[in-house]
């Protein structure tokens, strides 16, 4: 039963997968991974407080839970805080892992690679940035100085690695097509391809 649970998990269907994790509960003494996957489909059914809970079930275990296993508690309490919405545009990239949308650039829908949190409290990439006078989000007019939100650079860093790296890559190829370095451009274009953006 815990093969399905995890299936449906999978298939995004993650009402069923709270129901197939409560099922097997029943049947048995929860191990950490059923504990740990019921806490996962609770996350993301928005069920905050029951997952917080679970986890905490956890680590009585004594499982160590690690902190890139936390995603989906961080996207769904980052959901429930208004710092995403349901307009913002959610990413699939290699491997099934979902970008969440707080980790996503609105202007260029990469991975935040060197990212900002402009005033009006809206994160894009420095690059998407860097020459508007205002949020293109809201419009409200931004600081001159644009520092680098250390805390969203190192989560995006961490939990999508690839993605981040071939953000980055984009917008190095961009840079360098503006200059007319257009081999230069093209390899770091390729790079971004081959690492799955």
């Amino acid at each position: 039963m815990t093969d399905t649970a995890k299936e449906a998990f999978a298939s995004r269907n993650y009402r069923l997968a709270v129901e197939m994790y409560e099922r097997c509960m029943k049947q048995q003494s929860p191990s950490f991974e059923v504990l740990f996957g019921y806490g996962e489909s609770l996350a993301r059914c928005g069920r905050l407080r029951e997952s917080v809970d679970v986890y905490s079930r956890c680590l009585a275990l004594g499982g160590n839970v690690p902190t890139d296993k936390l995603r989906h508690l961080v996207n769904a309490l980052l959901e429930e805080l208004g710092l995403s919405t349901a307009s913002d545009r959610r990413q699939s990239w290699r491997g099934g892992a979902e970008l969440g949308a707080s980790f996503a650039c609105p202007e260029c829908e990469g991975a935040l690679y060197q990212p900002v949190s402009l005033d009006c409290g809206h994160t894009f990439c420095r690059a998407c940035v860097l020459e508007a006078p205002s949020c293109k989000l809201c419009g409200q007019r931004r600081e001159a100085r644009l520092e680098t939100n250390v805390l969203v650079q190192r989560l995006a860093e961490k939990w999508w690695p690839a993605e981040t790296e071939a953000s980055g890559a984009r917008h190095e190829a961009d840079a360098m097509l503006k200059k007319g370095h257009l081999g230069q451009a093209l390899e770091r274009y390729d790079l971004a391809v081959q690492l799955g953006e």
